[in-house]
């Protein structure tokens, strides 16, 4: 049952399920009238879902094998992701979108999963991409999808041991529901390990 939060009153879901209940098929249709009040909370989510990655290129570069220091003032994470080229950023969103759907649309009819980190902070070609563009000035280039997972999310007992994992296929189109892409989506979930988990 899905609980109201500040994204239910934005988006109409339509679940539909195979009949030995293996797949379950959310279709999402933006209620239009409500995107204003909610774009802020959308905002928030997926500048928080970035904050990991942007912590991770942090980490990355705290201890430099500069001998000279010219990098102390760097910011390795400037200009992440929005320098980025747009086939990345839709990728990320589809994946912070799987992640805002686990953890608030009650995916198997539970209420309580949870996106710990979202695995773009692994897409090293990505951030070569964002060197690159620093030491050139260039502008951002159409580089390979990370590999792997969509997006996990996972349900904790009262220990803090994690009990379920749900993994998440994100695929987002334009201009009205594709069954192609939904029928590309269940062949890869059905065909595919967890291979995200450690």
């Amino acid at each position: 049952m899905i609980t109201q939060n500040k994204f239910s009153s934005w988006l109409q879901n339509l679940v539909t399920e195979s009949a030995d209940k293996k797949y379950r098929h959310r279709l999402f249709t933006e209620y239009l009238n409500t995107r204003d009040e909610t774009l802020q909370a959308l905002t928030a989510y997926v500048r928080n879902a970035h904050e990991d990655a942007r912590r991770y290129l942090h980490e990355l570069f705290s201890n430099t094998l500069d001998p000279f220091g010219t990098q102390s003032s760097f910011d390795p994470a400037e200009g992440y992701p929005e320098l980025l080229e747009m086939k990345t950023l839709k990728g990320y969103f589809g994946e912070i979108f799987a992640g805002l759907i686990a953890e608030y649309f009650s995916p198997f009819g539970e209420d309580d999963w949870k996106v710990p980190v979202f695995l773009f902070r692994y897409h090293t070609v990505a951030f070569q991409e964002l060197e690159r563009i620093r030491q050139t000035g260039g502008k951002a280039k159409e580089i390979p999808g990370r590999t792997g997972d969509d997006c996990l999310a996972f349900q904790v007992n009262s220990e803090g041991e994690i009990i379920r994992y749900l993994y998440c296929e994100a695929k987002c189109t334009s201009g009205g529901h594709l069954p192609e892409k939904v029928a590309l989506a269940h062949k890869k979930v059905s065909e595919s390990a967890v291979v995200d988990l450690p």
